[in-house]
């Protein structure tokens, strides 16, 4: 016999944990600056500066080598408790953020991929899915209330 942990049988025993897929990585592009640790930032007309952040190392790269602006830059690899650190210091002013943008000019608008720094978080917490924040661009989802979180639909 198996007890079961997190979803898997292992001797006979069974334990309450549930199964958990693990936590998603993400990836950034860094350098280190004179002040410390220095985030790419991109600026959208009405938005301010945002943080591109991507889900996969290869659409980190390739957005460093056509957008990051003079040497040092790399890409890092974050935890969502990372992610949520790096929110909450280096990046505290930045009020959106872009998952997997692409390269190249843009307007507020262009970022498909663009939401709110509270909902990002939410995201990373796994209290929602990225995509249903996503300003319109899924028809059907609950809209987003105004303090960033999901009410009762």
């Amino acid at each position: 016999m198996a007890t079961k942990f997190g979803g898997k049988q292992c001797r006979g025993l069974k334990t309450g944990i549930p199964e958990r897929s693990p936590a998603p990585l993400h990836y950034v592009v860094v350098r280190h600056g004179e002040k410390g640790l220095e985030v790419l930032r991109i600026r959208l007309e009405g938005k301010g500066e945002v943080l591109p952040v991507f889900s996969a190392a290869w659409a980190a790269r390739g957005y460093l080598f056509a957008e990051a602006p003079g040497g040092g830059w790399y890409v890092s690899t974050y935890t969502p408790g990372e992610l949520i650190s790096l929110l909450v210091g280096p990046c505290v002013g930045v009020e959106w953020v872009a998952l997997d943008p692409r390269p190249g000019p843009r307007s507020g608008g262009e970022v498909a991929n663009l939401m709110p720094r509270e909902n990002f978080v939410d995201y990373l917490l796994g209290l929602t899915r990225p995509f249903s924040y996503f300003d319109g661009a899924i028809s059907g989802l609950p809209k987003v209330e105004a303090h960033g979180r999901r009410g009762n639909h």
